[in-house]
């Protein structure tokens, strides 16, 4: 590294600029880790690879530190729109981007602590699944009443073309219904199979395997948002070729409705599996070590309590 100022280097090959690290700063800085407690955001955007020009970085708690790794949990907002915040769940490697999770609405964040929380009951410490999926167990009074309102939207889309967001009588598509009142889209899909945005309230958050995953094959998981062009859950999975090798993995994936409301069939190619592709930039976001859970858990609580959520 060559020297361009006091505490400031530059490498000779690459070019890039770099900080010398304040010790004392960082030594503090590892107390406030140790005990869970929020950074300001510029400690991140020093740190790690968050870019100002796209997002703000206003505070983060981090939940797990090593010497080439860190993972934490963001308050942020858009460089445009400073009012509008979402969560962000961050993994870097090396001190580059390695996994993102973000989660924009109040009641998937709510989702996603239920989430870790039955996760955290379900599988042991190396991701063995001892739970049961939804079916099998005996439901709650307020979850059948959610799967009857749902049945419900169901029957009046069939029966009647109603529409599931302002109750009033959508056209029929080649591929889809619409309303010509709200905007509102429901996909026909297979046989008496309407797909239609569903509140993330809604969700049931039981146990399932059925997921739009490629390369790895889900154990179990639970959705956390539903939409007809989004959808994000959590997943254990396993490696085809060892089923023993088992972690958690934040999903977030994209639908392209286009061509199947202008031609009647789904977007296919590499990497889309019943549809849906990966969000761009998620990259990898896993949790190998399930010790992690209960601290990101105490995490997202506190951002709630900031976020007044």
């Amino acid at each position: 590294m060559e020297p361009l100022v006091s505490g400031i280097y530059q490498c000779p090959q690459c070019r890039k600029i770099l900080k010398q690290k304040d010790e004392k700063a960082e030594a503090e800085a590892m107390k406030e880790v140790d005990k869970g407690e929020f950074l300001e955001g510029e400690y991140f955007h020093n740190n790690v690879s968050i870019n100002k020009k796209y997002e703000v970085c206003e505070q983060g708690i981090i939940i797990n530190k090593t010497e080439s790794r860190l993972f934490a949990a963001l308050i942020c907002h858009s460089a445009y729109l400073r009012d509008e915040k979402y969560v962000r769940l961050s993994w870097w490697k090396s001190f580059q981007h390695a996994g993102m999770f973000k989660i924009y609405e109040k009641a998937v964040l709510n989702n996603t602590i239920i989430t870790l929380e039955n996760f955290n009951k379900s599988f042991d410490d190396i991701w063995t699944w001892g739970g049961k999926y939804g079916e099998q167990e005996p439901k709650a009074k307020d979850a059948k009443e959610k799967e009857k309102y749902l049945d419900l939207i169901k029957f009046r889309i069939l029966e009647h073309r109603t529409c599931p967001k302002c109750q009033k009588k959508m056209s029929k598509k080649k591929s889809h219904y619409e309303c010509q009142h709200c905007g509102e889209i429901v996909i026909l899909e297979g046989y008496n199979q309407p797909i239609f945005n569903i509140q993330s309230s809604e969700l049931d958050l039981d146990f399932q395997s059925n997921f739009p995953i490629n390369y790895y094959l889900p154990v179990s998981g639970i959705t956390v948002k539903w939409l007809m062009g989004e959808w994000k859950a959590l997943v254990v999975i396993h490696d085809k070729d060892n089923p023993n090798k088992q972690w958690l993995r934040f999903y977030w994936w994209m639908r392209d409705l286009s061509s199947l409301l202008k031609y009647g069939r789904r977007e296919i190619g590499e990497g889309i599996q019943m549809g849906w592709k990966a969000q761009r930039g998620v990259a990898s976001p896993n949790i190998y070590e399930k010790k992690l859970i209960t601290p990101l858990i105490k995490a997202l609580k506190r951002i709630k309590q900031e976020l007044d959520w």
